[in-house]
Formats: C-alpha cells, sequence, structure tokens
C-alpha cells in the first residue's frame, strides 16, 4: 500500500511537469490549464525523458528506500546476528569483530565461497567466525546441517566443513554419516545430538532470523552485522580491519 500511494504521487509529479510544460509551449490549453488525454500523450511522445527521469527517481527511491529498511532491521537484529548460541563457531566469545556466514552445505556458490571462509579463519584467530546453516537447496541440507552442529559439540566443526563443502556431487545421509566417521566423531553421541531438539530448534531460529534480516540468499556475510557481498577473502578482511 506505501508503494503504491508513493507511485501514486509519481504520477502526479509527472501530470503536473506536463501541465506545466504545455501551459508553456501548447495554444490551445483548456481553462484552468487542465491538460487533456491528447496533450498528454502529444507532450509526452515528444518528450519521453519527463517520464523516463520521473520513473528514474521512483526507482531510485525505492532502492534507497528498501535500503533504509533493510539498515534498520539489521541494527534491531544485530545481536542475534552476532549470536554463537547453539551454533558452531571458531575464536573467542568476545571477540571485538564478529563475522557471520549464512550458508547451506549444499549451496554451489557457498562451496566456492568456503576456502576463503577457511583463510579468514586461519587469518584470523582474534575474530569470531559464526556458521548460520540453513536448510533449502538439497533434500540432504537440513541432515548436513544438523550434521555440523553435531560435529561442534565434539570439537570438530571446521574438519567437518572442509569435508563437506569439498565433496564433489550430492550428498546423502550415508555420506553425512561418513564423513562423521572419517574425521573420527563417536557416532553414537553424533547421531543423539544431530537428533536432538536443541540442535532443531538452533537451526529453527536461525532460518527465523534470516526471513528476519532478508537473507534471500546463500552465503551471505555479515561482519558486525554489516553485510559485505563478498565470493573471496580480500572483502571480508577489509571489513574486518576496519573494525578493529
Amino acid at each position: 500500500m506505501k508503494n503504491f500511494s508513493i507511485f501514486l504521487s509519481t504520477v502526479a509529479i509527472i501530470l503536473a511537469a506536463v501541465a506545466i510544460y504545455s501551459t508553456c509551449k501548447c495554444k490551445a490549453v483548456p481553462a484552468g490549464g487542465a491538460v487533456d488525454a491528447e496533450q498528454l500523450a502529444t507532450v509526452l511522445t515528444q518528450n519521453p525523458k519527463i517520464m523516463a527521469d520521473a520513473l528514474n527517481a521512483y526507482e531510485k527511491f525505492q532502492r534507497e528506500e528498501a535500503e533504509r529498511i533493510r539498515n534498520e532491521k539489521l541494527a534491531q537484529f544485530a545481536p542475534k546476528i552476532g549470536d554463537e548460541t547453539n551454533l558452531p563457531f571458531i575464536g573467542p566469545k568476545d571477540a571485538k569483530v564478529t563475522v557471520v556466514e549464512f550458508f547451506d552445505f549444499s549451496c554451489g556458490y557457498c562451496k566456492k565461497l568456503s576456502p576463503a571462509i577457511e583463510k579468514i579463519v586461519a587469518d584470523n584467530p582474534d575474530v569470531k567466525v559464526v556458521f548460520k546453516p540453513v536448510s533449502f537447496v538439497s533434500q540432504a541440507s537440513p541432515y548436513q546441517a544438523k550434521g555440523g552442529i553435531a560435529a561442534f559439540k565434539q570439537g570438530k566443526f571446521i574438519e567437518y566443513y572442509k569435508e563437506v563443502m569439498s565433496f564433489a556431487g550430492r550428498m546423502t545421509e550415508a555420506d553425512v554419516d561418513a564423513v562423521a566417521g572419517k574425521i573420527g566423531l563417536d557416532m553414537d553421541k553424533f547421531k543423539a545430538d544431530l537428533n536432538s531438539e536443541e540442535t532443531a530448534a538452533a537451526l529453527a531460529e536461525v532460518s527465523t532470523l534470516a526471513q528476519n534480516i532478508e537473507v534471500n540468499g546463500v552465503p551471505t556475510v555479515f561482519v558486525n552485522a554489516k553485510h559485505v557481498p563478498a565470493m573471496s577473502p580480500d572483502p571480508i578482511q577489509a571489513a574486518i580491519n576496519a573494525e578493529k
């Protein structure tokens, strides 16, 4: 409704501009300065830039408004974005800088970014890196995400992350279990943690947060709750350096 009102306002501005133009340029202007449909069509045909400029201004306003709203949401949810409760993380809990990655273990682009994330972890021992898995790319995504939390509970998340992210092709649940065995996890504990209510609740909270802050695609990276578009380590490292 708000956007529609803005659109109507934009149309009104266009019509006002046309009326002014017509008053100045056209000899046959109806009483009161009104512009009929034929005059309107003539003016817009002869001066399409009037419409183009108005629509460009409207689109620019829409982009700026969307960005403003998103920034307000990020500020509102900043504590939750950086919260590592019941989720895999590496680094000190009280770090000055927190990097957060929303990702899906089955996402091809997330797999491409994973070496950059691993490099950020290795190069910044004083930075907290929080991993927030979502589960929508494949049928195995929920099981992979739960497996990541279960691996973290045994202190081997990064090993799990590397193995799953480097896996060629689509994983099955059996493949996830094989990774868990390969990195030396206690399989009984792994399965118990994977299927626990706590793990399910943690992933549900990640999903809700992602919706609230409009994470519409993965990977999505934040540094101290500020969105950082990145498919390499350099933009992430630059954002980290700016926050230190």
